[in-house]
């Protein structure tokens, strides 16, 4: 008998108290308990270790078919309790999440408001199919129309008759270049010309949003790519 045979001899027997102890297993995933032995041969795609000997392997839980979350009954149990808990607050967490995106208001304007954004997006919704529907709080705020606008043409400057009046979105360019050059920063402000066909008369929609876009712009500036004073960003003479 060579060495290596003996050696497997041995080490067998030194399992062999382990193997033949029936033991009270349980499973973390499902939270089921059943009665086994520990495996010396590595079966199956999910076979676990056991905690105290590399050598041997958990059996297959009998309800999920898998070793994968098997331990000793009461390890078991404990992991599956506490995943029940987390699952629990997880759930717990989305549905007050949910419940205060239902029970925060969105305000367009002072006299613009909804009860959540689920009803400010099906009424978007609603005048993107029927513009003709739009009421005189909605055509004075800006960036409610913005969002109309958005769902009807997509982005750019469009023009669209209501009733007797024609409104007509633009955009103020707040853009610049980084100073790499590679990148566009800042942005684009919507404002819109309505127009009353009956008296012909014109109203800026928007203008206080463009005013505070001037003006942080005049307060901050950009960067030294669009800056005169610092020569475009290409360092000194």
């Amino acid at each position: 008998m060579q060495g290596f045979e003996k050696l497997q001899i041995l080490k067998n027997k030194m399992l062999e108290p382990d193997l033949i102890k029936r033991r009270h297993l349980g499973c973390e995933l499902c939270g089921h308990t059943f009665y086994g032995y520990l495996r010396q041969k590595f079966k199956g795609k999910y076979m676990m270790y056991n905690h105290f000997n590399e050598l041997l392997y958990y059996p297959e839980c009998n309800i999920c078919q898998m070793g994968l979350g098997v331990a000793e009954a009461s390890v078991a149990k404990d992991k599956y309790k506490r995943r029940l808990k987390n699952e629990l607050l997880k759930k717990k967490r989305a549905e007050d999440k949910h419940q205060k995106f239902l029970n925060t208001p969105i305000i367009w304007s002072e006299k613009l408001t909804f009860k959540n954004r689920l009803i400010s997006d099906e009424r978007i919704e609603y005048l993107s199919k029927k513009p003709q529907e739009i009421n005189k709080y909605e055509i004075m705020s800006s960036w409610f129309l913005d969002k109309v606008f958005w769902k009807i043409f997509g982005k750019g400057c469009h023009q669209l008759e209501v009733r007797d009046f024609i409104i007509k979105k633009e955009l103020w360019d707040g853009t610049y270049l980084s100073n790499s050059g590679k990148t566009v920063m800042g942005k684009y402000t919507p404002y819109f010309i309505v127009t009353n066909k009956i008296t012909n008369k014109k109203r800026m929609v928007g203008r206080e949003a463009v005013d505070r876009a001037v003006d942080r712009e005049e307060k901050f500036g950009t960067n030294r790519r669009n800056d005169p004073d610092r020569n475009w960003g290409l360092g000194r003479d």
